[in-house]
């Protein structure tokens, strides 16, 4: 068996890189592996592409939001008179490196005659270094060591006109929670003056509609005492994140769950990996389309070595050896093209990482970022490869099916 498939690798390498009799099959087999090439490239380029866009959003949305994030699994907010013992525990855990209480809702900002609806969040003065808020800070200072200081999101600060060194304060309201008076509605909210003394700005939609204040002042507009909406958990570097999630867990009970930053933003990144598939599969059914080129090129070459095929059967080769002949150049052309196309995407991408040839827009564009992004991930070569020799074998197999040397078929 082994010596059969030696002897077919051979004929094939033969078949496939000797000078053809016709010069319409040499041309039909390069025009078949530039196609086979050029959609390979693509497939590769394409989703280092996506891969790059996906490592931007997800650095982005990772300095938003905490390593871990502890929430009540019912209601908005929860207690942290009955949960001092965990936070103990929690605090005594390896790996950890700050435990942080938040507590957020909606409030209605106005400022100078403009109003906004907008998701307030108390934070120690120990935040912002954790977060790295402090580094996001694009005017003034990101500092919540005050009572009355707030730090807007660039998106919310430019829709109300905030100024830094006008010294207007912003009003918040809030619903009371213990007190209606439908006599008076403006009775009904809690409002609280803070002053604006800075803006951040992460690139993430939390810039439209994201403020942040001391928790004090935001025990006192929402009327909690000891209530949190959730806690923040730091990891300390090299900490395997996994691990120490499970653990807390386990702490925390069954009332509560755990989220990491990919949990924390589950919709968008269930919406990248969507994407993510559906591109593969529209470039993936190019190459398909491509592939199909194997079938004329093999049917070409059985015609032109007919008569090869004729005095080696006569000699005593088997049937069989002609199909595996024929896979093996079929696979050949795929494998063939579909290495120079990966070779070609890969130094595309490495060009375009390291150089930045294709812009995301001009000079004066005011983009995050100034060319497309490229994350070169070996796992896309990876399924790449599998998929070239998955189709090519698959198309190989199907030329043979139909075509079934015909010319075989009464001889022994």
């Amino acid at each position: 068996m082994r010596n059969s498939y030696k002897t077919a690798f051979f004929i094939a390498l033969r078949y496939l890189f000797s000078t053809k009799k016709y010069n319409i099959v040499n041309f039909i087999s390069i025009i078949s592996v530039l196609g086979i090439m050029a959609s390979t490239a693509a497939l590769i380029i394409v989703l280092s592409v996506f891969n790059g866009l996906q490592d931007l959003v997800t650095s982005n949305f990772n300095r938003f939001n905490p390593p871990l994030k502890i929430e009540a699994k019912e209601g908005k907010v929860f207690s942290l008179s009955n949960f001092q013992s965990k936070i103990s525990d929690l605090e005594k855990m390896e790996g950890v490196k700050a435990i942080e209480p938040v507590l957020s809702d909606l409030v209605l900002i106005t400022y100078n005659e403009k109003q906004a609806l907008t998701t307030l969040y108390g934070i120690s003065a120990k935040y912002p270094n954790l977060s790295g808020f402090s580094s996001m800070a694009i005017d003034g200072n990101f500092d919540t060591s005050t009572q009355s200081g707030i730090v807007f999101g660039a998106g919310i600060a430019g829709l109300l006109g905030i100024e830094l060194n006008n010294f207007e304060p912003v009003k918040l309201y809030y619903p009371k929670r213990n007190k209606k008076n439908l006599a008076n509605p403006i009775d009904a909210f809690q409002i609280l003056q803070a002053s604006p003394i800075g803006v951040f700005a992460s690139s993430t939609p939390y810039d439209e509609n994201s403020v942040f204040t001391s928790v004090a002042l935001a025990k006192e507009l929402f009327e909690y005492d000891h209530e949190v909406s959730y806690i923040a958990i730091y990891i300390k570097e090299n900490t395997v994140i996994n691990k120490v999630q499970k653990k807390i867990a386990q702490i925390v009970g069954d009332n509560f769950t755990v989220k990491n930053q990919i949990q924390q933003e589950a919709l968008l990144f269930k919406t990248i990996q969507t994407e993510n598939l559906i591109v593969f599969i529209i470039l993936g059914f190019i190459f398909v389309i491509a592939a199909f080129n194997i079938v004329g090129i093999l049917g070409m070459i059985i015609i032109e070595k007919k008569q090869d095929i004729s005095i080696l059967h006569t000699l005593g080769a088997p049937k069989t050896l002609f199909n595996k002949v024929f896979l093996i150049v079929g696979a050949m052309i795929g494998i063939l093209g579909g290495c120079l196309g990966m070779c070609i995407g890969l130094i595309f991408c490495l060009i375009q990482k390291f150089f930045g040839i294709i812009k995301l827009g001009n000079i004066n564009s005011s983009y995050i970022i100034s060319s497309y992004p490229v994350s070169i991930s070996p796992n896309d070569f990876v399924v790449t490869l599998l998929l070239i020799v998955t189709i090519s074998l698959l198309t190989a197999r199907l030329s043979l099916g139909g075509l079934k040397i015909n010319y075989l078929k009464n001889k022994h």
